[in-house]
C-alpha cells in the first residue's frame, strides 16, 4: 500500500501552514474576494444547478448556487437511490439462447434482438434501475441590498465553495465544505455588519412532468425546525432488497452573538456576528425508528470551530489533491481569469491555462465524489428528481472513464470504492450469468445502480447481448495490482474476480467452422454496422479484445501466484483460438470480425479500439498494418467529431484520445485535449456529457488520465518519457504521477533541449527508459544508466527501493 513520500509530506506541511495563515486571518475579519491559487473563480451566480459550485466528501455532496441574498444549496447523499419494484430474478433469456444464436448465425439480427424483449413481456419483468435523487435544499435568505461587487469560488485544496459579495453598507461571505474527517456539511456566514437571515430545509422543487414519478416513489417529505435545529425526513413507498426506506437530515445552528427564533419551519436569525450550520444526512433502513436524536447527539459532539473543522478536513482532502500537479507555464493573466472569461476565450483559441484548470478541476470533482461508491454519472450531485440515465453506473464506458485517472493520478486507495461496489453485487452477477446465458462465472449489466441485474431490453439497445462488462471491470482489479504491487490484493481480491469473469467465457464461447471461437451474441456499444440497422452482432472486436486481455491477465496472475496450472493451459488454448483483428475494405480497423459486416464511423463510441484505451497493445502497435488501420479509424472518428463540433458523449473523446496517444499520434491527441478542456465544462467547473450541457462526471476523471498518458506512459519494467508531447507545450512539468511497476514520477520537466525526470521506486528493479525520439544524451548521478540503444531510443536504468533517482536527457 501507498506510503506518503517525504516530498509530499513537506508539500502537505507547507500547504497546511498556508491554509492555517489564511484561517487565522479570516478569524479576525472577512477576507473576501480571494482567488484561490488552485481553484476557480466565477463572476456571476449559477444560472441553474448544473453550473453550481461543487463540494463533497465522497458520501455527501453540495451544489452551491451562489445567489447572494436568496441562496439555494442542494444536498445529496451517495446512498439515495429511490427503490423501484424488483422481481425475484433476472429474465430467463438462457432458455431461448439457442434460438437467439441460430437467428444470429442466419443474419437475422433484429429478430434475435426481439427475443429478450418478448421474454421480458412474457415474464412481466418490469424492473428498472433505482434512480439517484437529491436529498433536500438548504435555503438562506438575507435582506437584499444593492450589490457593488460579487465573486464565487472553489478552493480545490480545501474543498470550500465560497460566495463573496459587497453592498453599499457591508461585505458578506458564505463558505461551505463537506468534511472528509468529520462527515458533516459545514456552512459559515460572516460579514462586516450584523447578519440577519432565515435558514430552512425544503424539498427540491418538482417539475410538473416529475410529479407522477415523485408521487409513486416518495411517501413524506417533511422539513422541521426547533430551537437551534433543522430537520428533514423523507420516506420511500417501495421496499426492495436494497433495504432503503428513506433518509434523514439534521442541521445544528451555532451563533456567535445575536439570537434566533422559529417561524414557519424556518430559523430566523437576528444580529448575529457569525452563523455556523452543521448538517448530517443518513440513509434510513428502518424509517419507523427515527434517527433524529442520534444525529443531534453526533452534531453536539462535533466541533463548532470552522477553522478547526476545515484544518482536519484539509489534512485528508488536501493531501489527496496535492499529490499531483501539472504546470504548462501558462500565461499568469489567463490563470487569473474568471471561468466565464476563460471558457469564452477558449472558443477562439484554447489557452494552456484552461488545460491546467480542467486538469485540477477534474481531479477535484472525482475526489469529492468518490467514497462509499465510485462516482456515478453525476458524481455525487443532483439538482433534479429525474437524473439522465437514472444517475447510475454505466459500465460500457462512463464509469471506466470516471475512475480511469485514480491510479495514474496517485490516488490508488480511492479505487476501493469501485472494487467494493462490484464485490457487493457478486451474487447478482452470478445469478445474471445463469439466467441470461446458463453460464458459470459473472455477467455485469451495461447499466446498474443498486442491483447487478440487466434492465435494458430494447429492440435497438439490446444490451443483454453485451458480455464485456465483467472483463473490463476485471482489468481495473489487475491494474491496481500492476500499479501498487499489492500481492495480497492480487491473491484475495483481484485474481478471484478475474477468474470468475474468465469462467463465464469458458462456458459462453462456441467454436465456429474455422476452428475459431465465436462471440454469439455480441455487441459493440452502442453502434450498429453500416449495412444493418440492428446493434445485435457477432464477434464485436471489443468483445474479442476484452476476452483476450482478461485471459492474458489471468495467466500472468496465476503464474505470479503459482496456482491453477490446468487453468493456464485452458486459457492459453482459448487465446490461440481467438478471432484475429482485421482491416476493413476502407482501410480502417474493423469493429466487427464477421464476414459481410460493414463499418459505421459516424458514431460517438470507438469500441473497436478498446485494447488501446489503457495500453499500447503489442498485438497492434508491433504490427504496422494494424497501426495504419487504427490511424484510419481515428481519422474517420475525428471527421465525425469535427462535423458535430465536438459532439455528444465527451467520454468517447477520452477513449479516442487515449487510443491516439497509445499509437503515438501527437496531433490528434492534442486536438482532442483542446476539445475536452474547452467545450465540456460549466461555469462552476463541473463537467458535461455534451458540448455545454448535461452535467456528467465522466471526463472529470478521463481528461487528467489522458494528460498523464501523454506525458509519461508505463508498463511494468518500462517508462516512456513524453511519448505524445504537443508542440504548444514547449515547457512545463508534472509531479506525482503513479506508474505501473510501483514507481512514482516525483517530477518530470521539459524545457527546450532538456528533459529531467525524478523517479522513485518502491522496490529494487532495472527498468527500460524510453526517451524522446530526438534525444542526444542521457546522464544520471544517482544510478547506473547503460545499454543505450540509439535505434529504439531506450536505455536501462537501475532503481533502488525508496531512493529518488534523477535522470537528465539532452535533446538535439
Amino acid at each position: 500500500m501507498r506510503i506518503t513520500p517525504l516530498r509530499h509530506l513537506l508539500l502537505i506541511v507547507t500547504s497546511f501552514l498556508v491554509v492555517c495563515c489564511s484561517i487565522k486571518a479570516s478569524a479576525q475579519s472577512v477576507q473576501g474576494f480571494v482567488k484561490p491559487k488552485r481553484g476557480i473563480t466565477s463572476w456571476q451566480p449559477a444560472a441553474n444547478w448544473e453550473h453550481a459550485l461543487l463540494s463533497g466528501n465522497g458520501t455527501m455532496g453540495a451544489l452551491v448556487m451562489g445567489q447572494p441574498y436568496d441562496e439555494t444549496i442542494i444536498l445529496s447523499h451517495s446512498a439515495l437511490y429511490l427503490p423501484q419494484k424488483q422481481s425475484k430474478q433476472p429474465i430467463d433469456q438462457a432458455s431461448r439462447l439457442d434460438e437467439i444464436r441460430k437467428l444470429m448465425l442466419q443474419g437475422k439480427y433484429r429478430e434475435a434482438s426481439l427475443i429478450p424483449v418478448d421474454q421480458r413481456a412474457k415474464e412481466d419483468y418490469t424492473d428498472a434501475r433505482d434512480p439517484f435523487i437529491p436529498a433536500f435544499d438548504v435555503r438562506i435568505v438575507q435582506q437584499p441590498l444593492n450589490i457593488k461587487k460579487y465573486q464565487r469560488s472553489v478552493n480545490f485544496e480545501t474543498g470550500e465553495a465560497i460566495v463573496d459579495w459587497e453592498s453599499d453598507k457591508a461585505s458578506f461571505q458564505r463558505k461551505l465544505f463537506v468534511s472528509r474527517t468529520d462527515s458533516v456539511i459545514v456552512i459559515s456566514i460572516k460579514g462586516t455588519e450584523k447578519i440577519n437571515c432565515s435558514i430552512n430545509f425544503e424539498h427540491r422543487p418538482i417539475d410538473w412532468q416529475q410529479w407522477q414519478f415523485v408521487k409513486e416513489g416518495i411517501g413524506e417529505m417533511k422539513p422541521g425546525a426547533s430551537a437551534q435545529w433543522l430537520t428533514y425526513r423523507s420516506s420511500f413507498k417501495v421496499k426492495n432488497k436494497s433495504g432503503l426506506e428513506g433518509y434523514e437530515g439534521v442541521g445544528r445552528l451555532v451563533l456567535s452573538g445575536g439570537n434566533s427564533e422559529v417561524k414557519h419551519n424556518k430559523l430566523i436569525i437576528s444580529n448575529a456576528d457569525e452563523v455556523l450550520l452543521l448538517i448530517k444526512i443518513v440513509p434510513s433502513y428502518n424509517y419507523n425508528n427515527a434517527q433524529t436524536d442520534q444525529l443531534k447527539q453526533v452534531l453536539l459532539n462535533t466541533s463548532v470551530n470552522y477553522n478547526k473543522l476545515l484544518t482536519r478536513h484539509f489534512m485528508v482532502h488536501g493531501e489527496l489533491f496535492n499529490r499531483i500537479r501539472l504546470n504548462l507555464n501558462s500565461d499568469s493573466t489567463e490563470q487569473a481569469l474568471f471561468t466565464e472569461e476563460l471558457i469564452l476565450k477558449a472558443k477562439q483559441q484554447v489557452p494552456l491555462a484552461i488545460i491546467e484548470k480542467t486538469f485540477d478541476a477534474g481531479r477535484y470533482n472525482i475526489i469529492s465524489s468518490t467514497g462509499y461508491n465510485p462516482p456515478n454519472l453525476q458524481g455525487l450531485w443532483s439538482g433534479t428528481w429525474t437524473a439522465p440515465w437514472t444517475g447510475g453506473f454505466t459500465n460500457d464506458g462512463n464509469l471506466a472513464t470516471a475512475v480511469g485517472g485514480l491510479l495514474p493520478c496517485n490516488m490508488p486507495e480511492l479505487m476501493n470504492s469501485f472494487f467494493n461496489y462490484h464485490e457487493r453485487l457478486m451474487n447478482d452477477y452470478r445469478q445474471s450469468a445463469v439466467c441470461l446465458y446458463n453460464c458459470r462465472g459473472i455477467h455485469i449489466p451495461a447499466q446498474a445502480t443498486t442491483t447487478g441485474w440487466d434492465t435494458d431490453f430494447g429492440e435497438t439497445w439490446c444490451l443483454t447481448f453485451w458480455t464485456g462488462a465483467a472483463g473490463w471491470t476485471a482489468n481495473f482489479f489487475n491494474e491496481y495490482w500492476l500499479y501498487t504491487g499489492d500481492k495480497t490484493f492480487l491473491k484475495e481480491r483481484a485474481y478471484p474476480f478475474m477468474k470468475e469473469a474468465a469462467l463465464f467465457y469458458e462456458d459462453f464461447l462456441t467454436t465456429g467452422a474455422d476452428g475459431k471461437l465465436v462471440f454469439n451474441p455480441s455487441y459493440s456499444p452502442e453502434n450498429n454496422p453500416g449495412n444493418n440497422t440492428s446493434q445485435a452482432a457477432l464477434n464485436a472486436t471489443m468483445d474479442v479484445m476484452i476476452a483476450k486481455q482478461l485471459l492474458r491477465n489471468c495467466i500472468a496472475a496465476a503464474k505470479v501466484l503459482n496456482t491453477d496450472q490446468q487453468k493456464i493451459k485452458k486459457w492459453e488454448t482459448m487465446l490461440n483460438k481467438m478471432p484475429a483483428y482485421q482491416v476493413a475494405s476502407d482501410g480502417s480497423f474493423r469493429e466487427w470480425l464477421w464476414e459481410g459486416v460493414e463499418e459505421n464511423h459516424k458514431h460517438r463510441h470507438t469500441s473497436q479500439l478498446y485494447s488501446l484505451y489503457d495500453h499500447a497493445d503489442p498485438e497492434i502497435v508491433n504490427n504496422p498494418v494494424l497501426v495504419k488501420a487504427v490511424g484510419k479509424t481515428i481519422e474517420e472518428k475525428m471527421k465525425f467529431r469535427v462535423a458535430e463540433e465536438g459532439g455528444e458523449m465527451a467520454f468517447g473523446l477520452v477513449f479516442l484520445g487515449l487510443s491516439a496517444a497509445h499509437v503515438g499520434d501527437v496531433e490528434k491527441t492534442a486536438e482532442i485535449v483542446k476539445w475536452l478542456s474547452s467545450k465540456y465544462w460549466s461555469n462552476g467547473m463541473g463537467s458535461f456529457h455534451n458540448v455545454g450541457a448535461l452535467f456528467n462526471t465522466d471526463i472529470s476523471g478521463g481528461l487528467p488520465y489522458l494528460i498523464t498518458q501523454m506525458l509519461v506512459y508505463s508498463e511494468p519494467g518500462l517508462v516512456s518519457l513524453l511519448p505524445v508531447l504537443p508542440t504548444e507545450w514547449k515547457q512545463g512539468e508534472i509531479e506525482g504521477v503513479l506508474l505501473r511497476g510501483q514507481i512514482e514520477v516525483k517530477k518530470l520537466s521539459w524545457n527546450g533541449k532538456k528533459v529531467e525526470v525524478i523517479l522513485k521506486s518502491a522496490i529494487d528493479q532495472k527498468i527500460t527508459l524510453k526517451l524522446p525520439a530526438n534525444f542526444s544524451s542521457i546522464t544520471s548521478a544517482d544510478c547506473q544508466v547503460k545499454n543505450q540503444n540509439n535505434q529504439s531510443n531506450t536505455c536501462k536504468v537501475q532503481l533502488t527501493a525508496g531512493k529518488p533517482v534523477t535522470v537528465t536527457v539532452l535533446l538535439k
